[in-house]
């Protein structure tokens, strides 16, 4: 869960730009592995919960046309249940996948020492520069404080929460179903998108494809990690040639990423809801086919409406601050007029105003579209990039906002 937050914090920062790309894909490749690691440790006990689990694992194998059944052999040495995959994911649990979550971690934090961290815009901090702490012993203070308030977490949660009670569970089979049995979180998506994908399938020349196991165990994941590491790439791709990176952009700076990415959690929040649809049912006591299809509309209306919702409130939030640098914020003094009463302004203090003015402001990309060429090149591009970054609240420049609120 962790990742998964600091992952986000990336993104609507804008932190995975120039020159930390590398550092991104590692950081997403540490995604996937963690995802698979919790898979494998979530499987060893093979009772009935994880036995199920599995079950759905070699059913999205199957669904994978003609590759499917060779794959699904080669992984369960044989049919399901086989003999082989509990060793396998045993050894892939305590060694293969830890030793590649280290190594990449170290080469992560390698990356972190050499390109610094990104910053907040402060005055005397700028893309040119990163200002940072020193490693002892502010920093190392820090990691040493949030080792031990995790290290207590974890001591809590192990005496006081009860996880997978192999006992209560059984062992698995097939007639049998546990109640209240969910996916955890980091595969409660691809459950609920396999719960609300609705049933198709079609055969072409003696292979049959199944689409509601096929489109959101297989395509949904990869197209998941595609886009995730295609971002910065996509970034730099629409914003042109740029110089390094090191200032982290407030969200409302960037609408149009924010809106992309508030979109995106909603799908993943819709997603988690219907991997729990049947306990969901049970508790609130609403139909279960009621249930599936607000859930199946929810998934398109929603990201929609999250989208515009999200792009107008960066947008406000910019106009809001175009205000404060140009009338000062609100202080609790009523001042007499000529004309009446109005409330006292007070200049914005210097970081405020730096924090506001100092922002990444990529135009939309014309070049290649001008209207003397024969053919206007990169129009896709430039089509992304009016998108992208078309829409914004201009600021005042620097000295025309220190002229207006500049007392006479």
């Amino acid at each position: 869960m962790h990742h998964d937050v600091h992952l986000l914090r990336i993104f609507f920062t804008g932190a995975f730009r120039r020159p930390r790309e590398a550092n991104w894909t590692i950081g997403v490749t540490l995604f996937g592995l963690a995802l698979l690691e919790g898979f494998c440790g979530y499987s060893l006990p093979d009772d009935l919960l994880s036995g199920t689990g599995l079950r759905t694992a070699q059913g999205i194998m199957l669904s994978i046309p003609v590759l499917g059944t060779y794959l699904q052999f080669f992984a369960f040495g044989g049919q399901f249940p086989g003999h082989e995959i509990i060793p396998r994911m045993y050894v892939f649990h305590i060694l293969l996948l830890p030793g590649l979550l280290l190594a990449l971690v170290g080469v992560h934090l390698g990356f972190v020492v050499y390109h610094k961290h990104t910053q907040w815009a402060k005055p005397g901090r700028s893309n040119r520069n990163v200002v940072g702490k020193p490693l002892v012993p502010q920093y190392t203070a820090k990691s040493i404080g949030l080792f031990f308030v995790l290290t207590g977490v974890l001591a809590l949660m192990s005496a006081l929460m009860q996880i997978n009670p192999v006992w209560s569970f059984g062992p698995y089979r097939a007639d049998h179903v546990s109640l209240d049995a969910q996916p955890d979180w980091y595969v409660g998506f691809l459950e609920g998108a396999l719960r609300l994908m609705p049933a198709a399938e079609t055969d072409i020349a003696g292979h049959t494809f199944v689409w509601d196991v096929f489109l959101p165990g297989v395509v949904l994941p990869t197209a998941l990690f595609a886009v995730l590491y295609a971002c910065p790439f996509f970034e730099r791709w629409i914003t042109g040639p740029a110089p390094e990176q090191h200032l982290c952009d407030r969200p409302r700076d960037q609408p149009t990423r924010t809106a992309l990415g508030v979109a995106a959690v909603s799908v993943y929040a819709v997603l988690l809801m219907a991997g729990g649809q049947d306990v969901l049912s049970y508790v609130f006591h609403v139909p279960f086919e009621l249930l599936t299809y607000v859930l199946r509309t929810l998934l398109f209306l929603l990201p929609f409406v999250a989208y515009h919702l999200t792009k107008r409130a960066c947008l406000g939030l910019q106009a809001a601050d175009r205000r404060r640098l140009l009338d000062g914020r609100v202080a609790p003094e009523v001042r007499r007029t000529p004309g009446g009463y109005e409330q006292t302004r007070t200049p914005l203090p210097e970081e405020d105003a730096y924090r506001i003015l100092v922002r990444s402001e990529p135009r939309p990309r014309a070049h290649g579209t001008e209207v003397w060429r024969w053919f206007r090149r990169h129009r896709i591009r430039n089509a992304l990039s009016r998108w992208f970054f078309g829409r914004r609240v201009e600021l005042p420049t620097r000295k025309a906002a220190e002229a207006v609120r500049t007392p006479t």
